[in-house]
Parts: structure tokens; sequence; C-alpha cells
């Protein structure tokens, strides 16, 4: 189980810090002046921290819920895939509140019906956009950190953005599903068997 959760934070350090350079080099999002940051991306200190336990979270809680097997091939080109859209949400030139969301709508729904087309993967992905959206509005009301005025058109936060946590919580989750699968743990945290 350690084992598990170590990768999964690498896995969420890494991607998630370089998912959010994208949106800190396209101006997306960005942090106020501090002493404490990252060497090269100049982003805070804690935002692997952050990131690598979002995913530590994510990872955990889908095995719980639905524990079909993932290939380590799908929970890569999961991962990939989510790492194209969250470059997508910094880098396409459209408004946000409008194709923008849109664009990042189609592609979750594209993800969702591809890798986790259960009702219990939509259940946990509305969980984690809502808790994911939330943390951040709360984030951005604090000024620990801020997205620019373009995209900040829901509560200080972009409105695309509970659909990158819907992506987030499908790829991570199968990521958590096939990292139990390769440590042969048929009952991780005692799933809840649905009929």
């Amino acid at each position: 189980m350690i084992q598990i959760i170590l990768v999964l934070f690498l896995l969420g350090a890494m991607g998630g810090t370089l998912g959010d350079f994208f949106h800190v080099v396209s101006q997306t999002d960005g942090y106020p002046s501090s002493t404490w940051v990252l060497p090269f991306t100049h982003q805070p200190f804690w935002v692997p921290l952050l990131f690598g336990s979002a995913t530590v979270g994510i990872g955990l809680s889908h095995p719980w819920l639905n524990f079909k097997k993932k290939s380590p091939t799908q929970s890569a080109i999961g991962n990939l895939l989510f790492l194209l859209l969250y470059a997508a949400s910094a880098f396409l030139p459209f408004k946000t509140g409008g194709w923008q969301d849109i664009l990042m709508l189609a592609g979750t729904l594209i993800l969702w019906l591809c890798l986790d087309p259960t009702w219990q993967g939509a259940l946990l992905a509305l969980a984690t956009a809502l808790i994911g959206t939330g943390v951040e509005i709360v984030l951005t009301h604090f000024q620990i950190f801020y997205y620019y005025p373009r995209v900040a058109n829901f509560y200080g936060v972009p409105s695309w953005l509970p659909w990158l946590y819907t992506a987030a919580s499908i790829t991570l989750g199968n990521t958590g599903r096939m990292l139990f699968s390769l440590h042969h743990t048929k009952q991780p945290l005692g799933p809840i068997r649905w009929k």
C-alpha cells in the first residue's frame, strides 16, 4: 500500500506541476511572489505537494468503489490524454465561458466514454469536480494563487475547471485501479459490490 501511495504521489507531483506550469506559461493562472519557488518553473514549493496529495486521494478512492482492473497501457494513455487536455485548457485560443468550455466538456466526455463509462466513474468524477473546484475557489479567495481575469469567470476560477477535474478523476482513478491490480490485491480497501 505504501508503494502505491508513493507512486500516486510522485505521478501527481510531477504531472500536476507540469500541467499547472502550462497554465503559468500561458498566463491562465499565477502566484503571488514567493521566496520558496521551484527551480526552472518558479512555481511555489507547495505546488507538487498539493497535486501529489490530490492524486493520492483520487487514486485511492476509485478502487474502493469500483475495482474494475485497468492495464498499464490504459493508464498511460489516459494520463497522456489528460495532460493534453490540461495543455488545451491553457493554450486553446477560445473564450472561457464559450468554446473553451464546450471543447473541455467534449474532451472529458470522450475520456469517460473510452476509459471509464460506469456510473461509479461518473459519481466519483462528479465528487472530484465539486471538491477540486471548491478548493480552488477557496484558495483564490484567500489569494494563495489567482486566475487571470480573462478566464476567472466563475467565483474567481474558470468555468471549464470542473471538466478538468472530471478528467483527472477518470484518468487518475484508472491509474489507482491499475496499481492495485499490479500488486495482486483483490480487495484493497473493501470495495462495495453493486449489482
